[in-house]
């Protein structure tokens, strides 16, 4: 989920721009969106890209009670 545009999905890059957000683009494309959260809370910090793939990684197929996927968010 970004806090730009909402929830993407897709082949994307990851990064973690100087103060230490999560940004997230589609690949191919120039535009760099910030990983935010449904709450609209300031997003956490990472200290490196690894840590922040690393919970992607962890989120991938979560689902809620309902069985709804739940977005990745920070």
């Amino acid at each position: 989920m970004t806090r730009e545009e909402g929830t993407i999905s897709g082949e994307l890059d990851i990064t973690v721009d100087p103060g230490g957000f999560g940004l997230v683009r589609y690949r191919e494309t120039e535009d760099w969106y910030t990983i935010g959260n449904l709450d609209d809370d300031e997003p956490r910090t990472w200290k490196s890209v690894a840590e922040l793939e690393e919970a992607i990684v962890q989120g991938i197929g979560a689902r809620d009670a309902a069985g709804n996927t739940i977005p990745f968010e920070c």
